[in-house]
């Protein structure tokens, strides 16, 4: 007989978002989102066309920089000069429809 043994998750995010912003030119796209997906925890971003869920994920992978605010990936500050961008993007799953 086998065991399963299901580990808590942890309240640190594995991904964190904190007040992130993100402008289009005067087009506010992303106000004050706040995010913490902890290890092991899958979710989905749903809403209307326009509704900022593309740029949320681009923005998670860094195809699209944000002008406020902290992402934090796997404890990892996503900022502009990130040199291991690549192991980041290896662990943000990204559907397009």
């Amino acid at each position: 007989m086998s065991e399963v043994i299901n580990k808590p998750l942890g309240a640190e995010g594995m991904i964190r978002m904190e007040g992130v912003h993100k402008w289009y030119g005067q087009f506010h796209v992303l106000k004050d989102i706040n995010l913490n997906v902890r290890q092991g925890e899958r979710i989905v971003l749903c809403g209307p066309s326009g509704s900022g869920k593309s740029t949320t994920i681009r923005c998670l992978n860094r195809l699209e920089e944000h002008q406020q605010g902290r992402i934090i990936v796997d404890g990892t500050e996503l900022t502009s000069n990130l040199k291991q961008i690549e192991t980041i993007r290896r662990e943000v799953g990204m559907v397009f429809q």
